[in-house]
């Protein structure tokens, strides 16, 4: 389907594809399609393809431009030559980015899934409140979006990042919400501070993203 959601904010903005089309559809709505074709075939797994492509459809339907991205060794995602800075995501049917010209980005989308429950001693600390697993689902999601900016070696998403000022409200249906909260990193090497976080839910997932200041 077209561009499922924008992503518009002060610092940054962005989107979210919503993967419904096969990946011969989605390689044909870019200008070199064989091109991505030929790229993506390296992964395995049709899921892996679908998500590769729709990325970068979604940066092209954005910016206009077949901007190429290339990794660091950590795995972060960059644009070379060019200041603008990227956090990409992906998620069962889901592909997002999220672009910023002065701040380093962090996004990361999670759909729903009772899988997470089993998780939550891994994710979450002593001083931090997930019960269900709405909660669990933004915890986890905003350690993401954070650990990518941070892109440190060693982070523990249960004793490193501490999610505060979290007052979710009640969702027994999962309807829309969108809210602010923040999440204190103190790391092993002494690095301390505090981002603030910006999330956003659907029937089907729960988004969340952040920035640093370059």
């Amino acid at each position: 389907m077209p561009l499922f959601r924008e992503i518009n904010c002060g610092q940054g903005w962005g989107g979210i594809w919503k993967i419904t089309e096969t990946f011969d559809e989605l390689c044909d709505m870019l200008p070199h399609s064989a091109y991505y074709r030929e790229h993506a075939s390296r992964f395995a797994a049709e899921r892996r393809r679908l998500e590769y492509v729709a990325v970068r459809l979604l940066i092209f339907t954005l910016t206009g431009e077949e901007l190429q991205v290339e990794y660091l060794p950590s795995g972060r995602p960059f644009f070379r030559g060019r200041k603008l800075q990227l956090s990409i995501s992906h998620t069962f049917g889901y592909a997002a980015v999220l672009f910023s010209e002065k701040y380093e980005a962090g996004l990361d989308i999670e759909v729903f899934s009772e899988r997470i429950v089993k998780l939550k001693e891994r994710l979450i600390g002593p001083e931090e409140a997930a019960e269900t697993t709405y909660e669990i689902l933004l915890h986890w999601s905003a350690k993401e979006a954070v650990f990518k900016i941070l892109d440190e070696e060693g982070i523990d998403f249960r004793e490193n990042l501490t999610v505060q000022n979290l007052s979710c409200p009640a969702m027994p249906d999962h309807t829309e919400a969108e809210g602010d909260f923040s999440l204190y990193y103190h790391l092993s090497d002494g690095k301390t501070g505090t981002f603030p976080v910006h999330y956003e839910t659907t029937a089907d997932f729960v988004l969340t993203y952040a920035f640093r200041e370059l």
